[in-house]
């Protein structure tokens, strides 16, 4: 089984079961995972959650790979990602204890089904991301609103970038609410199961985080157009790095992507949810997606031929067309 369903004392446990493909959600996993959910939300014997992922990873993401290679008339291009927000919003809603064990890498649709949660475990190993804009794709799952609501601009950072946050920069965000040592997973878990509780740690200290120290700094330059965010960091003392980072990021991704954020940010997550749904019936047929999938996940070649290839060849009309409503409804 791709995922795994128990209930030990009253506590519904669930394991996202591919740790060969990293956990990687898919749509069968998805849909029992919102059935199984939706009956223990009736069920009074289950009195919590816990989410983990078996192996030393706890989800990489959504499973796009399996969506790009499935042919047109499959609709798993629509299907999936209709599952998959639904899910997203379910979990949102779930009205009893929610807990997720963020060990290894928590990115993508891997954040989609825990961020929403009631606590998120981080641990040594936890590496946070929304790559998307490496794919030819944007910060989906709910992305244009909890990334919105980061301050500072710490969210727009994330979503162009795909910046991978530690552990540390990961509670000092507040993205995850609990830090356990990873020789301590086993314990917490128990005394979640049992009790109902989860145990404190003190919060682990490491080296000092280059996002964390440049809050300032990239709060004034993340902010405005795309082509002003990167004349900001050219001319900022954030690493050189940074800038080739994003110009080699998909053009329309990083323009979508700036766009959603901002229009995220006055939007509920139900219509924040809504928005990227209709927006990923647009991106997922476009050849930055075919590009970016194959590229990163299948020859890993990672030099994908975006169109338009230049962010000043941006036809911002498009960009701005592909948020207008449309009879895509998820809800």
């Amino acid at each position: 089984m791709e995922i795994n369903f128990e209930i030990i004392r009253s506590t519904g446990v669930i394991t996202l079961n591919r740790p060969q493909a990293l956990n990687a959600l898919n749509i069968e996993m998805a849909k029992q995972f919102s059935e199984t959910l939706n009956k223990w939300s009736k069920d009074k014997n289950i009195k919590r959650v816990l989410l983990k992922g078996e192996g030393k990873h706890f989800c990489a993401g959504g499973d796009v790979k399996k969506v790009h290679l499935s042919d047109n008339k499959s609709n798993l291009k629509k299907n999936f990602f209709l599952t998959e927000y639904k899910l997203n919003y379910e979990i949102y809603n779930f009205p009893k204890p929610y807990m997720s064990i963020w060990k290894g890498v928590v990115m993508g649709g891997g954040v989609g089904l825990s961020i929403f949660g009631d606590y998120r475990i981080v641990t040594d190993t936890t590496q946070f991301a929304m790559p998307e804009t490496a794919i030819g794709f944007f910060p989906d799952v709910g992305g244009s609103y909890f990334l919105s609501r980061l301050k500072n601009n710490i969210g727009l950072f994330l979503g162009l970038t795909g910046y991978i946050l530690n552990a540390n920069e990961i509670l000092s965000l507040k993205l995850g609410t609990h830090y356990c040592p990873i020789h301590e997973l086993d314990n917490l878990i128990d005394e979640y199961i049992s009790k109902g509780t989860i145990k404190n740690f003190t919060k682990i200290s490491l080296d000092n985080s280059s996002i964390l120290i440049n809050t300032n700094l990239i709060s004034e330059c993340f902010n405005g157009n795309i082509q002003n965010i990167l004349n900001k960091i050219k001319n900022s003392s954030l690493n050189d790095k940074l800038y080739q980072n994003i110009t080699n990021k998909c053009p329309m991704s990083l323009f979508v992507t700036n766009e959603l954020i901002r229009k995220g940010r006055e939007k509920s997550l139900e219509e924040c949810l809504e928005m990227e749904y209709n927006l990923s019936q647009k991106m997922v047929y476009r050849n930055d997606f075919s590009q970016g999938i194959d590229a990163v996940l299948i020859s890993k070649t990672h030099k994908p031929k975006w169109d338009p290839e230049l962010l000043k060849d941006i036809n911002l009309n498009e960009v701005e067309s592909f948020f207008e409503e449309n009879k895509n409804q998820l809800f």
